[in-house]
């Protein structure tokens, strides 16, 4: 097991811009998708579409916007330990995740195979 403060700190600068550039991608999203709903609740009325699907659209909503707030939050904790110097190792066997997995995933916690092994 490494520990972050036992290696010299890496340049996440790459990272950083990826997280913040998506961050901003996803708040416009969530606040599109909140626009959405409040038009779609205050506009539409049971005989222009009926209620079932009304209620299949809001809740199809709902789940989008929730699917982006934890992507959002994901991305702060990556953030956040960027700042601190945990970045790039696991959370759970603290060893270095590869770069390259970093790359691909820029908001994981975990290396590959702590990620299999939480899998359900």
């Amino acid at each position: 097991m490494t520990d972050a403060t036992d290696r010299p700190r890496a340049n996440w600068d790459w990272a950083r811009a990826d997280l913040t550039a998506r961050r901003r991608q996803l708040v416009a999203q969530v606040v599109r998708v909140e626009d959405d709903l409040r038009w779609f609740e205050s506009n539409v009325e049971p005989e222009q579409l009926e209620e079932g699907q009304e209620q299949a659209l809001s809740t199809v909503l709902a789940r989008l916007d929730e699917h982006d707030r934890a992507e959002i939050a994901a991305i702060d904790r990556a953030l956040a330990r960027i700042d601190s110097g945990a970045y790039g190792m696991c959370r759970n066997c603290h060893d270095p995740i590869p770069v390259p997995r970093q790359r691909a995933l820029p908001a994981t916690d975990l290396c590959r195979p702590c990620a299999e092994r939480r899998a359900p």
